[in-house]
């Protein structure tokens, strides 16, 4: 590909990632043994300014490892246990009967709480709680993986309670003034860039990249915002423990226990196989290395022991596909081909409506043995591509994601695993 006259070697990262991608637009930035950034894009389609370094954009979910690296220090100071339940901390999960007794930091730290996953417009904890997502369990506390932003909800009451400030205040305080993460903010600032969704005829239009909620759901993605580089910094400090200029944040033990594997994915993996304590741990790779997404629009990639970061922050649906590949084009990294079949003899045992409180898909069969399965982001319907026994894969477009089968009950699967989410039989 013939690049742009004066591009640095990192905006040609950036300009052969994109190739394939319905892109708007883009910044990353890559810490290694120096610093690099670069930018692609606007702003906003049709007429926004060009993304520049300063541009501001959502974290999402990435905003989740802050909040785990500021719990994992109240564990180093002897403020809060791992193992110890945390109910006496949030009585409101005392709203979960038994449930809510049991559940523990680690468990909400690796999501293995079991709380149903939200992402909605409940304005209390309490109302959260008390409505179908608490409810509804994904499995029993401790029980296995399943991704839930209603446990980092959670976990911001109980930094909130052991410091007796907001949570906002307690990142601040603890993790962003020390790192010098001088960019984030908490609202969403004027000129910061402008989501958008694929309209009907696959064009970028603005719109929201997440469904809105209210800010209940800070600590679990929904208001922090920040640039590329602040990013980098930020998540290579949170992996490491230490800051860019030497200070500690967290002491070794700690943030070994924090990138240990503590909750692995069921069935065959693409990306994570599975959680540490806020961290994704990827499938690619020899070293140890940690990841995280923020909806499908913004991906980082840490690996601590070289002192690697990476963080690419888009405005459009595929901005965790396009930082995978600016990860591949940047540091060489290639994840093996997937299997296209063959499918599997029975297809019966798979075939239902299967459901959460955040989302449902369903599965059916059609011509040629073949199955089909919903997207949990548009409701289309794409293949099921067989791994090996109850594990499929699908390619929903801007997600691409394991589709494992669980818990067979007279012959047909009882539970279902996607998008790293534990969704039950409904029919």
């Amino acid at each position: 590909m013939r690049t742009r006259p004066g591009l640095t070697t990192f905006d040609a990262v950036l300009e052969r990632a994109a190739l394939g991608h319905a892109v708007a637009g883009a910044s990353a930035c890559l810490i290694d043994s120096a610093t690099r950034c670069a930018t692609i894009g606007v702003e906003r389609v049709g007429g926004g300014a060009p993304v520049r370094p300063h541009t501001l954009f959502p974290l999402g979910s990435v905003t989740k490892i802050v909040v785990a690296t500021v719990a994992c220090q109240l564990v180093v100071e002897g403020k809060l246990s791992l193992d110890a339940p945390v109910a006496d901390l949030v009585p409101e999960l005392h709203a979960l009967g038994a449930r809510g007794p049991a559940i523990t930091a680690r468990m909400l730290l690796s999501h293995t709480s079991g709380l149903a996953d939200a992402w909605d417009g409940s304005a209390s904890l309490a109302e959260l709680l008390g409505t179908s997502h608490g409810a509804a369990a994904a499995a029993a506390p401790g029980e296995g993986f399943s991704y839930s932003n209603t446990g980092y909800v959670v976990l911001g009451r109980l930094i909130e309670t052991l410091t007796g400030l907001s949570w906002v205040k307690a990142a601040q305080r603890a993790l962003l003034d020390p790192a010098g993460i001088s960019s984030a903010v908490f609202t969403a600032p004027v000129g910061a860039a402008v989501g958008h969704v694929l309209d009907d005829d696959g064009t970028l239009v603005a719109g929201d990249l997440w469904p809105p909620v209210s800010p209940l759901f800070g600590p679990a993605g929904a208001t922090l915002h920040a640039t590329a580089a602040d990013t980098a910094r930020l998540v290579l400090a949170c992996a490491t423990g230490r800051t860019d200029d030497g200070r500690e944040l967290l002491p070794k033990w700690m943030v070994d226990e924090m990138l240990r594997l503590q909750a692995p994915l069921p069935g065959a993996p693409l990306h994570f196989r599975g959680w540490g304590l806020g961290w994704a741990l990827p499938v690619a790779g020899t070293s140890r290395l940690v990841q995280h997404i923020g909806g499908t629009s913004a991906f980082v990639h840490v690996e601590p022991d070289r002192g690697i970061a990476l963080a690419v922050l888009t405005n459009f649906p595929e901005g965790w596909a396009f930082g995978e590949d600016v990860l591949r084009e940047a540091l060489g990294y290639h994840r093996p081909a997937l299997p296209p079949g063959p499918g599997p003899g029975y297809v019966d045992r798979y075939v239902g409506e299967y459901a959460s409180p955040a989302f449902g898909v369903t599965v059916r069969a059609a011509e040629g043995g073949r199955l089909l399965i919903t997207s949990p982001l548009t409701g289309r319907e794409t293949d099921l591509h067989h791994q090996a026994g109850d594990a499929f894969w699908a390619d929903f477009g801007a997600l691409e994601t394991e589709v494992s089968f669980m818990d067979f009950d007279h012959g047909r699967a009882d539970r279902l695993h996607t998008a790293l989410r534990t969704l039950r039989r409904v029919n």
